[in-house]
């Protein structure tokens, strides 16, 4: 199991290397509902790995709750996410394989950094826009820019959310796709990620306070 000292290790070494957002700018957290997964292939059936242990600070302009997003230049400040490696279930064999291969013990977290992006001013409207992201990807040890298109929103509630998926490979990141049964049964080299963020300032106890 992730334990809160986990996650809090994640959490503080993520806020040490955090980017300097705008002083203004509202900081949300993982709101329940988010997840991550990816989807894979191998010479006998596909599968895919999930998990919603995440820890994320997200930096919105401060008048995201009220304004029209189509009148917010860039709705979005700063993201940056931490994943830890075992809190990823693939279910079988496939899930400790899947942990020695993204060498978790040395590199215990998957981490994500936006470094910029471009509203398709097209798709905005009072509460969605879709933007053309661009960020670091660091998987076991190893960081790659990333370019992805994001779906976001903001909820009447207030919760904002943002969809994606992107493929990437294995050996991009230096990592050598998993082989079973004497190699006889071997795991493909791309993976499709997907994921759900939905954060909001009020989620912050409740996104963290179950984690066991």
């Amino acid at each position: 199991m992730i334990t809160r000292t986990v996650l809090t290790a994640a959490a503080l070494a993520l806020l040490a290397t955090t980017l300097s957002a705008q002083a203004s700018a509202v900081r949300l957290q993982l709101a329940p509902g988010s997840q991550l997964s990816f989807e894979g292939t191998s010479t006998l059936h596909g599968f895919t790995c999930t998990t919603s242990t995440m820890q994320a600070y997200i930096d919105v302009d401060p008048s995201y709750q009220t304004a029209n997003l189509n009148t917010i230049a860039h709705p979005i400040v700063n993201v940056q996410v931490v994943i830890p490696v075992r809190s990823l279930k693939c279910g079988g064999e496939l899930e400790n394989n899947m942990y020695k291969t993204l060498n978790a013990t040395q590199f215990p977290y998957v981490i994500y950094k936006l470094t910029g992006y471009d509203v398709a001013t097209e798709t905005a409207t009072a509460s969605r826009f879709n933007a053309v992201t661009r960020g670091e990807l660091t998987i076991a040890g190893k960081e790659n820019p990333i370019q992805m298109t994001i779906d976001a929103a903001r909820a009447s509630d207030g919760v904002v959310s943002a969809t994606a998926e992107q493929t990437i490979k294995m050996s991009a990141f230096g990592v050598k796709p998993p082989t079973f049964m004497l190699g006889t049964l071997r795991v493909g080299d791309q993976l499709k990620v997907k994921f759900t963020l939905k954060a909001t300032q009020a989620a912050i106890a409740a996104a963290t306070g179950d984690v066991k």
